[in-house]
């Protein structure tokens, strides 16, 4: 277990503000948050290379705010690695291990183990500048894992990797999570990648944590505007909520939806593309929320279309491409639009 309580620290420009936050053990969990969010101090003070100003870091049932970063137990793979250019792959994995006087034995069977577990046998006696970005990100992750560390944080580990080889090592990294249970942090400001690993997610902006949940909960169900913009909920807007014989109708403009959350008052609602669908003739009546409205935009994002529906307010809906013409609406078109109550996400808006 990770636990930060009121952390704050300040580096010229960027800063962390009374963090306090819990990841459970065994979580794989990802910070997002834009550049300059705070994200990388954060990965520091648990690491013990920076000092907080104030707040407390608890690793387990031990307080490490006083421990120097080699007496933590955590394993740390920075956003460049860091591997030591002038040694071997196999003299980078037994770092660590050497450091600590491991038995021989005790460093050859973790070798052994490390390199089949990452596939990367062939590279022992390879140096780092000769390798490939992912298999840097393999050696790196197999130097931070030999010494059997509690904690593995990982600062931005695939950004500078192309997408496909970015996609490979999001499944190796959930692989290696499952079979080490390993509590990590990894911090990114990409969406698939965080979706692909991530146990847990938490928001920062600022130097704040704004919020923390699941997968799910953070990118459908958002509960700050800042949170709902950075995680392309692309539907963000405000209305007037009220009460009605249990259930929540809310206003948005010239149009009013039904939603699950019981919130009254000034709202902000956000709805998904991907929760919004659309049709040529009145929905069979699943639920509540059909509107009846015309396409002002259409724009292509890779497979998917984005359109616009003006509604009363305009709603952003997304189509599959799939290479018929039929599929993507002209502007002008009429369109019906429905809304599953559970997608219409409300939160308090606080002036």
């Amino acid at each position: 277990m990770i636990r930060s309580q009121g952390l704050s620290k300040s580096l010229g420009e960027f800063r962390l503000a009374d963090v306090s936050v819990e990841i459970p053990a065994k979580e794989y969990f990802v910070l997002i948050g834009p550049t300059g969010a705070g994200k990388t101090i954060f990965l520091e003070c648990i690491a013990g290379l920076i000092e907080p100003d104030r707040g407390e870091i608890w690793l387990g049932d031990r307080h490490v705010n006083r421990l120097p970063p080699e007496e933590r137990n955590v394993g740390y793979v920075p956003q460049d690695y860091a591997l030591f250019n002038h040694m071997s792959v196999r003299e980078n994995i037994r770092f660590g291990l050497r450091a600590r006087r491991a038995l021989p034995s005790t460093i050859r069977e973790k070798e052994e183990q490390l390199t089949e577990l990452l596939g990367i046998s062939h590279l022992l006696h390879r140096r780092p500048h000769t390798l490939s970005g992912g298999e840097k990100q393999r050696v790196a992750l197999a130097r931070a894992l030999a010494t059997d560390p509690e904690v593995l944080l990982l600062d931005e580990p695939l950004s500078a990797l192309d997408e496909n080889t970015r996609e490979m090592l999001c499944r190796e990294l959930t692989r290696i999570h499952e079979q080490l249970q390993t509590t990590t942090v990894h911090v990114s400001h990409n969406f698939d990648e965080t979706l692909a690993v991530a146990t847990s997610v938490g928001v920062i902006n600022r130097g704040e944590i704004l919020q923390v949940g699941t997968p799910e909960e953070v990118f459908r169900f958002p509960k700050d505007r800042f949170v709902a913009e950075f995680v392309r909920s692309r539907n963000v807007l405000e209305g007037e909520a009220r009460l009605e014989d249990g259930r929540c109708s809310v206003q948005l403009g010239g149009a009013r939806l039904t939603s699950d959350c019981l919130v009254e008052g000034n709202v902000y609602v956000t709805i998904r593309p991907e929760a919004i669908r659309l049709g040529d003739t009145a929905a069979d009546g699943e639920h509540p929320n059909v509107l009846k409205g015309q396409v002002t935009r259409v724009e292509r994002r890779g497979v998917l279309v984005e359109i616009t529906v003006e509604v009363g307010v305009p709603l952003v809906a997304v189509r599959l491409a799939d290479g018929q013409p039929s599929s993507i609406p002209s502007l002008g078109t009429e369109l019906y639009l429905s809304v599953p109550p559970r997608s219409v996400n409300l939160f308090p808006r606080v002036k």
